[in-house]
């Protein structure tokens, strides 16, 4: 980039005559500041060094500026207002910010910095996901974006409407990961990629996290960034190795497993040190915390419902016919389809005490050792010879606590289960990889359309052939 120019270590607050060159590292999607109504958006510059610094626009500036300071082009920046970063933004943001306005002079330069840029990326591997579970570490990807769900309204546990989307993205062993995108970049990414999904883009994200949420996949915090189709070598490497495997990328986008695949692995503890003691989480009062629990689950309220039927887009409850098409009022998805979904209300037990808590979807037909339809067209009390009740053996639970309404007490779900007998310790990282988790039984075609409101006795007889039949069918493929 040259070394005429100062470095942005070079200006601080009272420095006059400057001119730094500079790439942009990063640029957010524009902001309502928390305290007024005023917007701004945050970028992130980059000098020759390597060295940062975040600038910021506000109102109209960032309009005037929408076509200026694209994202990895380099410029020569003079006459920001320099100051120093308020106490509070320090550790986030740097000891100094710029502002840009209209007295600011940019000029672009027609230098490609790529690998400069590039060279700040610490790429996380998809099998590497499990270690950061859960933890809001930051993480950058890179992976070829082969498909993307409809975009859904989720409502937070404040009541605040969100909209989501999820990416599914593929890497060079062919392992796939889900990326939910939330808010604005909904509006820009998503609406690029939507447009341009046939391309196969290469997608570059930075300032993730790993989340447990419908299974292992990755979530874009306030500050992600992403490039996509970026002009860097290695985007085109992995654009040549998309060419060379087209024919087997196009049958994972045809036969789509990705949409119902559990995570490959999850780092599980081997030391007795980092499991959770029940006795220890009992009556807790804080949520969105996560425990490793080695204990035995058992279901104590046989007279429970095991299923409810659920959009497949959301998850949320419907109360619409088995296989019918209709428009979700959670997600907005207008051509929502009612699928059952597995739930199962149980105890979990250690050593030093109990807690109960609900498994839902994956970890719920591992443990019943059953699937959504069967239990669907259940039609009397389970019994052990319908499905597993308990178990004889410690396995290994991955619980959420949560906000339970009217009570000060959290309540919990599980969301994964692991036979420790899967488990190969790894004795540098106190953790082992998990190769096979619990995987759900897949779904029987549906042959009955039923609603959650619909009548046991009606079909009683034909349903407890069914069953009859698909116990024998899930006996033989646990063989």
């Amino acid at each position: 980039m040259g070394d005429k120019f100062q470095l942005i270590h070079d200006v601080s607050p009272g420095t006059t005559g400057w001119t730094v060159k500079v790439v942009v590292a990063e640029k957010f999607s524009p902001k309502v500041a928390q305290r007024s109504p005023t917007k701004y958006q945050n970028l992130t510059l980059m000098d020759s060094e390597g060295s940062t610094v975040q600038a910021t626009l506000y109102g109209q500036n960032i309009t005037a500026f929408q076509d200026e300071l694209l994202l990895g082009k380099t410029y020569l920046i003079s006459n920001a207002l320099v100051k120093e970063t308020n106490a509070e933004y320090k550790a986030k943001s740097g000891e100094i910010q710029w502002t840009i306005s209209g007295r600011t002079r940019i000029r672009r330069v027609e230098e490609n910095n790529s690998n400069l840029l590039i060279s700040t990326y610490s790429f996380t591997d998809f099998e590497d996901l499990p270690k950061y579970m859960d933890s809001n570490l930051d993480i950058s990807v890179i992976g070829m974006i082969i498909d993307i769900k409809p975009r859904r309204i989720i409502q937070t546990r404040f009541g605040k409407e969100c909209q989501v989307q999820d990416l599914v993205l593929v890497n060079k062993r062919f392992d796939t990961v889900l990326l939910t995108m939330w808010e604005t970049f909904v509006d820009n990414e998503c609406k690029y990629i939507c447009q341009n999904l046939r391309k196969k883009l290469i997608l570059i994200g930075k300032h993730l996290k790993v989340t447990s949420f419908n299974g292992l996949s990755i979530s874009t915090k306030a500050d992600s960034s992403f490039f996509i189709d970026g002009e860097f070598e290695l985007v085109e490497e992995f654009k040549s190795w998309g060419h060379t495997n087209s024919e087997i990328i196009d049958n994972m986008i045809s036969e789509k497993h990705y949409l119902t695949s559990t995570p490959s692995k999850l780092s599980v503890p081997t030391a007795e040190k980092d499991f959770t003691e029940i006795k220890n989480i009992q009556g807790l009062k804080t949520a969105k915390q996560f425990f490793w629990i080695k204990g035995k689950a058992s279901v104590k309220v046989l007279n429970q419902t095991y299923w409810y039927m659920s959009c497949n887009n959301c998850n949320k409850i419907s109360s619409e016919n088995y296989g019918d098409i209709y428009p979700c009022v959670f997600c907005k998805c207008t051509d929502a389809k009612a699928i059952p979904r597995a739930k199962v209300y149980m105890q979990l037990t250690d050593p030093t005490g109990y807690i109960n808590a609900t498994a839902i979807g994956n970890p719920a037909e591992y443990f019943l050792q059953s699937n959504a339809e069967i239990l669907m067209n259940q039609t009397l009390i389970p019994t052990a010879a319908s499905m597993r009740l308990s178990m004889d053996e410690d396995e290994i639970f991955y619980v959420k606590a949560i906000t339970k309404e009217l009570s000060t007490d959290c309540k919990f779900e599980i969301l994964f289960i692991v036979n420790p007998s899967q488990i190969a310790g790894d004795k540098n990282t106190g953790k082992a990889p998990v190769e096979h988790i619990g995987e759900p039984i897949k779904f029987l075609e549906p042959t009955t359309k039923r609603s959650l409101f619909h009548s046991d006795t009606d079909d009683a007889q034909s349903s407890k052939k069914k069953r009859d039949k698909s116990t024998i069918e899930i006996t033989k493929k646990n063989q």
